[in-house]
């Protein structure tokens, strides 16, 4: 009886074995968890990338004539008419994505509020397209921001801050700034359809899964 117990019983290699075989699926397991952190990570960076490519960059433009005071080629893209006291500056869509529903602010320095853009119906820029915003009746005495809401194809939002500022001549832009997934205007978001037109936008499709199979038959 005594020699089948010691048979029985597991002898040191035994519990060698199963050690390295336990520490061999702990690292297995450590390597897979790491693997897919890093292929997760990779994933992440790589829809980021895409999503840099073809994002639209609403900025000024810091040399670009203007059609209201002349196109003379030596013009800023951005001149204040001390007369007037009306603000003109160009943007131009510098990304390689369009820009849709973009809502223009202008905010002044000790002011109450924001100026919108006279004339300003469009709401897009197509890439490399750029266009003038005139603000009427924008008096400031040193600095005031433009802000810029925009969203790309995908619905993402978009924002463009530029802060302008007065000095003894000509204004200039001298500090700008972008954002992703943020808005910096007070203005509201896209609601359509308005009231009185048609939604003319496609129905929401239903979910593979809950369209039944219909089995046929010879």
């Amino acid at each position: 009886m005594s020699s089948l117990l010691a048979s029985a019983e597991p002898g040191p290699w035994a519990f060698g074995w199963d050690f390295f075989v336990a520490l061999g699926t702990l690292g297995l397991a450590w390597f897979t968890a790491r693997l897919a952190a890093r292929t997760r990570d990779l994933a992440q960076e790589t829809a980021a990338d895409q999503r840099a490519q073809w994002r639209p960059v609403l900025l000024p433009i810091a040399a670009t004539p203007s059609q209201y005071y002349g196109a003379r080629p030596d013009d800023p893209g951005i001149f204040y008419n001390l007369q007037e006291k009306s603000l003109h500056v160009r943007i131009r869509n510098n990304g390689r994505g369009p820009a849709l529903y973009v809502r223009a602010h202008l905010e002044r320095a000790g002011e109450e509020g924001a100026l919108s853009p006279r004339n300003w119906s469009r709401g897009t820029l197509a890439p490399g397209e750029a266009v003038e915003l005139t603000f009427e009746h924008a008096s400031f005495a040193q600095r005031a921001q433009l802000l810029l809401d925009y969203r790309d194809l995908a619905g993402r939002p978009h924002a463009s801050v530029c802060t302008i500022e007065r000095g003894t001549f000509d204004p200039r832009v001298y500090d700008v700034l972008v954002f992703e997934d943020h808005s910096v205007t007070k203005l509201g978001d896209a609601l359509y359809p308005q009231e009185g037109l048609r939604d003319v936008r496609p129905p929401t499709s239903p979910s593979r899964m809950g369209i039944p199979f219909k089995k046929t038959t010879a």
